[in-house]
């Protein structure tokens, strides 16, 4: 048994990366709407340039085909039908 954690340790590693990596952009995500969100809000002479949020929902997008992918290979390391 000791050996099959072993061969599934890099897998669980990164899959564990690639959770945190997508939580961290889904935070500054979550940021950025918000402040895009008062700005509107308060229509502020000058809006701000949408394209940050535009950039960060494609890194999010990309985050979580990350995690599909790392889960999908962790099972697969384990034996799993995934």
């Amino acid at each position: 048994m000791h050996h099959d954690r072993e061969d599934t340790a890099a897998q669980e590693e990164a899959l564990r990366a690639a959770r945190d990596e997508a939580a961290q952009v889904l935070a500054e995500l979550a940021a950025e709407a918000r402040s895009l969100s008062k700005a509107y809000a308060g229509r502020t002479a000058r809006l701000p340039d949408g394209s940050a949020l535009a950039g960060l929902v494609d890194a999010a997008r990309r985050a979580e085909e990350a995690v599909d992918i790392a889960a999908h290979d962790l099972a697969t390391a384990r034996g799993e039908d995934a």
